[in-house]
């Protein structure tokens, strides 16, 4: 069966991820003009500035803050896209609302939460959800951000409330021990100073990923990098620290199960820059050789405008042709092979051995980069040869 795989909006994700996740800050609390909130009642937050709420709870007492919006949703026929966008839970959290102590500190949510999984602030599909488990009997302040619209604020009891898990505090040079699972992530902070480069590495018998949040000039949080499995199943993130700061790592599962694991971080050189790309021509074969099942070599043909060309790549492996353009975006492992600056488009596989063939056509001129990999190169020594037909 022929195969060919097509990467979606390469481009457009390649730029996106240039971009930190916006991470917008609730009001400060206070008690001026804060309007008290009761357990089990829903409270109308007319549109405006931004709002403060008293809540009285007892030791122990775990609640759940809910703030919805009460615009009108949109509805198939309106200008929205009818497609689903995913669950809002895998959505960035944006922060709205917050939870402090009578005198402002805040409680809830703390910067290491900025991960999307794991901490007390979670999106909802009208707003969003706030957990907390007081651990003192007293008075407590509940912060909304300012909105257009108008909006709706419920508390109920959380039976079973515990305490957030605690963020370990952590140090490059010394490696951490923990446990996790998907259902329960941890999460490390370390002190890093801008320009500075690092590894991080989560070693396990389980499938973990590995989660980076760093702070930007004005003190807010982003996630900047997010790894599963450069090295086996286990993550590793090497990264330029953008600012001086307190990072945050987050050491999730795939596994439902509690699976130990290692987390090492350790400060690192700037990789080295990938190999420029070997020059291609329409007509030409070349020659290559992969040194082993992990190899990349990668080209650069030039193509013009409306027209077509084919790549046939033969080798006695399963090989895998595909053509890209380039990504100057650090990857998030800090590799520094052939393909480390390569986005794909387009690749073909549909054999074990033989010739891979894959067509396409220039929209501009330029050049495209072409990647030649495999799925293993077996007993053989690697060799393979490479054609581009103007057809």
């Amino acid at each position: 069966m022929n195969s060919i795989r097509l990467t979606r909006g390469a481009l457009f994700l390649a730029a996106a991820a240039l971009a930190p996740l916006a991470q917008a800050q609730a009001a400060t609390c206070g008690t001026a003009g804060a309007k008290p909130l009761t357990v089990g009642t829903v409270a109308r937050v007319e549109p405006g500035p931004a709002r403060n709420f008293t809540l009285e709870l007892g030791v122990r007492e775990g609640v759940i803050v809910d703030i919805a919006s009460l615009a009108a949703k949109a509805t198939a026929g309106d200008d929205e896209d009818e497609h689903d966008h995913g669950d809002a839970a895998a959505t960035p959290v944006v922060q709205t609302i917050r939870l402090c102590d009578a005198k402002g500190n805040v409680l809830a949510p703390q910067p290491g939460e900025v991960f999307v999984k794991g901490g007390s602030l979670t999106n909802t599909e009208d707003g969003q959800r706030l957990r907390f488990y007081a651990t003192a009997a007293g008075t407590y302040l509940v912060s909304v951000a300012a909105s257009g619209d108008a909006r709706e604020i419920l508390v109920r009891r959380r039976e079973g409330g515990t305490i957030a898990q605690p963020v370990v505090s952590a140090s490059l040079g010394r490696a951490q021990k923990g446990i996790t699972s998907s259902g329960t992530p941890m999460v490390f902070s370390f002190s890093g100073s801008a320009g500075q480069w690092v590894e991080l590495k989560s070693t396990s018998e389980k499938d973990t990923l590995l989660r980076l949040a760093a702070p930007d000039r004005e003190g807010n949080y982003a996630v900047v990098a997010e790894n599963d499995d450069s090295d086996g199943l286990n993550p590793v993130i090497r990264r330029k620290l953008p600012s001086t700061g307190t990072y945050y790592v987050q050491v999730d599962s795939l596994s439902d199960e509690p699976g130990e694991f290692e987390l090492s971080l350790e400060p690192t050189t700037a990789p080295k820059p990938p190999p420029p790309p070997i020059a291609l021509r329409a007509g030409a074969a070349v020659s290559g050789k992969l040194a082993d099942g992990d190899a990349v070599v990668v080209y650069a043909l030039p193509v013009v405008a409306g027209k077509s060309y084919r790549l046939e790549l033969t080798a006695e492996y399963d090989g895998v042709v595909a053509i890209g353009v380039p990504n100057p975006v650090e990857p998030e492992d800090g590799g520094s092979s052939a393909d480390a600056g390569f986005t794909e488009i387009k690749s073909q596989d549909s054999g074990t051995t033989g010739t891979e063939k894959l067509n396409f056509t220039a929209r501009g001129n330029g050049q495209v980069l072409v990647r030649i990999k495999s799925f293993g190169i077996g007993e053989t020594d690697g060799s393979f040869t490479l054609k581009a037909v103007d057809l």
